[in-house]
């Protein structure tokens, strides 16, 4: 973990963080010890020195959560491609959050779902160049275009048992082609057709491709927002230029100004990419607004996607997000203009104390009546 300090912003965002040591240690020697006692079984060191090319090299899955510039990312991701070592980028702000994979020109899945095999009983096969199977008594085989079968208890056309697995041609719910037959035996009775799980080759492109054009790589995770991952990408941009811009600041929370400085910076970058969008002023305005935030829902959410993430980039098995993903939960906000006219730059200035997260999304408002909250 690199060498930042300890903050009140982790406090709110994690138990293992203790209020007390606040601006005294490295986050990394920090919660070190809150982790080993998470898993006895699992060895964990602190590292607090810079993460050169070196100590990378060590690694099969490298993670940055949220804790670097992205011209730090982009140098990371130049070893981390070089070396084939799979990269993860997870960042949240606020209701805002961002997962990026790169594992690598060439990652084998070895099962893209992690399914048990389909297996489907066999009616007939015909005897010619392009051979057709039929599942048993109008039963849906469950195949998909492409997959991979073998069979076995075939009679008359016993070619077919424990063949190398064919690549098949769904013609419909209860038939598919599996190719030449016509130098097999003739089809007498029975067979059960199972699914071969075959490899699947990836590629994922580099950091700095995707960070240019991103558009072939957005992961949707809503359908209602389908213009939404082009405005977050604009924003996470945004947001590394602005933090660039004033010593690694957010824009301070619900402050106007900064909001204002925010959406004209976005106007600036967008005009200068090579695929610009048609922006929304309000969207990059909400996000200037709450991006200092941080909420420990959004990091449970992200952290145990990217947990998941690194299980596929070790193990091969399930189809990593591929390759940038960006998510909103912009509903927990108010939607009545009443009571969202209320999250000002005073009621949602940090106090200095473990809710100041929480408080510069929703408000002080919002935190006292939780608080005050005696329910289960």
């Amino acid at each position: 973990m690199p060498p930042l300090k300890y903050n009140i912003y982790l406090v709110c965002i994690s138990y293992i963080f203790c209020i007390f040591i606040i601006g005294k240690r490295n986050r990394a020697l920090a919660c070190h010890p809150k982790l080993e006692e998470l898993n006895a079984y699992v060895d964990t060191t602190c590292h607090t020195g810079p993460l050169t090319e070196d100590f990378i090299q060590q690694y099969k899955v490298v993670v940055l959560a949220g804790c670097c510039s992205v011209d730090e990312q982009l140098r990371i991701a130049e070893i981390t491609r070089k070396n084939g070592i799979a990269l993860i980028i997870a960042d949240t702000r606020g209701l805002y959050a961002q997962v990026f994979n790169d594992f690598g020109e060439k990652f084998v899945v070895y099962d893209t779902n992690g399914e048990q095999p389909i297996s489907t009983m066999v009616a007939s096969v015909t005897h010619d160049a392009d051979g057709v199977v039929a599942a048993q008594d109008e039963t849906r085989h469950g195949f998909e275009d492409g997959d991979y079968v073998t069979f076995s208890e075939v009679e008359g056309m016993t070619e077919l048992n424990g063949c190398k697995p064919k690549k098949i041609t769904v013609l419909g719910p209860y038939t598919f082609k599996i190719g030449d037959t016509s130098n097999y035996g003739q089809y007498q009775r029975g067979g059960i057709a199972t699914q071969v799980k075959m490899p699947t080759d990836v590629s994922f492109q580099p950091l700095k491709d995707v960070l240019s054009d991103p558009t072939e790589h957005f992961v949707l995770t809503d359908f209602a927002k389908f213009e939404r991952p082009a405005q977050m990408h604009l924003a996470y941009r945004t947001l590394h230029s602005f933090m660039k811009d004033n010593e690694g600041r957010t824009p301070a929370p619900w402050n106007s100004d900064d909001a204002q400085r925010f959406t004209t910076k976005a106007k600036e970058i967008n005009a200068q990419s090579s695929t610009p969008i048609e922006m929304d002023d309000k969207f990059q305005e909400q996000f200037a607004k709450i991006c200092a935030g941080d909420l420990s829902p959004m990091n449970a959410f992200i952290g145990g996607l990217v947990a998941q993430e690194v299980m596929k980039a070790c193990s091969g098995k399930f189809m990593p997000v591929r390759q940038l993903m960006y998510f909103d939960a912009l509903e927990c906000l108010p939607d009545q203009p009443d009571k969202l006219s209320l999250l000002t730059a005073e009621s949602c200035k940090p106090m200095g104390n473990r809710y100041d997260g929480q408080v510069a999304v929703f408000g002080k408002e919002f935190q006292d009546k939780i608080k005050s909250n005696k329910g289960m």
